[in-house]
């Protein structure tokens, strides 16, 4: 009976340590799975990312012009008359002197006529007293009243030959000649524009430029344009600018002049202008838009430093849709990410592929 109990008690030994042996090892399983998830919890995010160092910086605007004559003038008469001839084709070419507009003169030729009479009978007079003093047979008073009417009658005749010179107006540079506004017949005054006359041998063109820009404006200065006929790029001198700045929008108005060959420019065309906002040998750092994160306070960058992902502020100046130029915050050598920008954190390690 002794021996029965015995046995009993050794299995009973038995199947108690067999079940804390499996008790145990399902404890260590857990542990080991428990700490195996943290270190699942640590894996490295995957990322690109591009080695970034400075370029030359070559930085324009877009800037609208208008082009405008080199000179022009509004063709009108100095008196009151009427017009007798026209003497041009409405748009051609016309040289410099050439008549323009015949006013009638015959008024103007008759007086002219009686006062030379009048001239030929004072020197007459003149000569005629001058000879009686030389015998004292006249005094000096006769001789100077007869010497200062022949001088007036000379100066009547002046001033009656500039009135009828100005009946006849001529060009005062050779250009293109407008569409005339009056034609023979039609009575003209002073006040009245009979036909503009412009010179668009060059072609001057006006624009804009903010004062922020006021240092790189240089005078002698080139400038690239285009116009709306094509586009083709042109170039232009930069000759002269207003002395002070526009109040209403803080512009400076600047002037460029172009050559015009054949005359393929006219005045009031608008051109484009790709004005250079950067300085000569400036440099600056180019990064994809897509590596931006905006922000209240501005935009920043992930950098890659030993193997996590830092969060750097940036400023940057100009950009397009594709690229940004970085003012501030990058330096030489610095690998940005440029991917799994949503899923990274300040400090999270990171796998990279980087690009130079």
């Amino acid at each position: 009976m002794l021996k029965n109990t015995n046995k009993l008690n050794a299995v009973f030994l038995q199947v108690i340590c067999g079940i804390l042996l499996i008790s145990c090892s399902n404890n260590k399983a857990k542990t080991e799975k428990q700490t195996a998830a943290p270190t699942a919890g640590v894996s490295k995010l995957p990322v690109d990312a591009i080695v970034v160092n400075e370029e030359p910086l070559d930085q324009e605007e877009m800037i609208v012009g208008t082009m405008a004559p080199y000179r022009e003038v509004a063709i009108v008469s100095e008196i009151s008359q009427k017009i007798v001839q026209v003497a041009f084709q409405d748009g051609e070419f016309v040289e410099k002197g050439q008549l323009l507009y015949k006013l009638d003169d015959a008024d103007l030729n008759a007086r002219l006529k009686g006062l030379n009479s009048e001239l030929k009978l004072a020197r007459l007079n003149e000569q005629r007293i001058g000879n009686l003093l030389k015998t004292e047979t006249v005094n000096q008073q006769q001789y100077d009243e007869t010497a200062v009417k022949l001088h007036s009658l000379e100066a009547q005749r002046e001033l009656l030959q500039v009135e009828l010179n100005k009946t006849a107006i001529k060009a005062p540079f050779s250009g293109r000649i407008g569409i005339s506004n009056v034609n023979p017949g039609a009575f003209v005054s002073p006040a009245m524009e009979l036909v503009s006359l412009q010179d668009q041998g060059n072609i001057k063109i006006n624009f804009d430029v903010s004062e922020k820009y006021l240092p790189l404006v240089k005078t002698g200065g080139k400038i690239n344009f285009t116009t709306t006929l094509s586009d083709q790029e042109y170039t232009a001198v930069v000759k002269a600018t207003e002395p002070g700045l526009n109040a209403q929008n803080r512009a400076l108005k600047i002037q460029a002049v172009t050559d015009n060959p054949g005359g393929k420019f006219r005045s009031g065309l608008s051109v484009k202008i790709h004005f250079p906002t950067s300085k000569k040998n400036a440099k600056a750092i180019y990064l994809p838009t897509e590596a931006l994160i905006p922000s209240g306070e501005g935009y920043s960058v992930f950098v890659l430093k030993n193997g996590l992902a830092k969060s750097m502020p940036v400023h940057i100046g100009n950009r397009t849709e594709s690229a940004a130029i970085i003012i501030s915050g990058l330096h030489n050598g610095d690998s940005v990410i440029v991917s799994n920008l949503l899923r990274l954190g300040d400090g999270m390690p990171v796998q990279s592929a980087v690009s130079k």
